[in-house]
């Protein structure tokens, strides 16, 4: 699937758009959805229909990822405002930023699937 070597959050996000879309056979594309029915938003991996609205996040960890964490909580918080079938975030890089996060706060993430993604395929956090 991925033609060019993934070294950024760019081609990050044009791998995990044409990784998903094959696997979940949708287009999945940039693209504006109402949050709440009210605030358009640009999410990274969304389907023609909306029925699949998604983001990307390209992370390296640190010794303490507040910053990252808090990029994380924004846009659950705005995936959880979304009317989609399925509501996702697909992480890179590393995924330990992610899984520190989700052992804390997971029981406040519903309705949102979580995965990591590299150039072995993908794995649900």
């Amino acid at each position: 699937m991925r033609l060019e070597p993934v070294t950024g959050w760019r081609s990050f996000e044009q791998y995990a758009r044409g990784y998903f879309s094959d696997l979940w056979s949708v287009d999945l594309q940039v693209r504006s959805v109402e949050v709440a029915g009210t605030v358009p938003w640009k999410f990274d991996l969304v389907s023609a229909e909306r029925h699949y609205v998604g983001d990307a996040k390209w992370l390296k960890t640190l010794a303490v990822p507040a910053a990252k964490w808090q990029a994380i909580a924004e846009y659950v918080w705005l995936l959880q405002k979304v009317e989609a079938e399925k509501t996702f975030m697909v992480f890179g890089q590393d995924a330990d930023v992610a899984e520190r996060w989700l052992r804390r706060v997971r029981p406040l993430t519903a309705p949102l699937e979580f995965y990591f993604l590299d150039e072995t395929g993908h794995r649900r956090l």
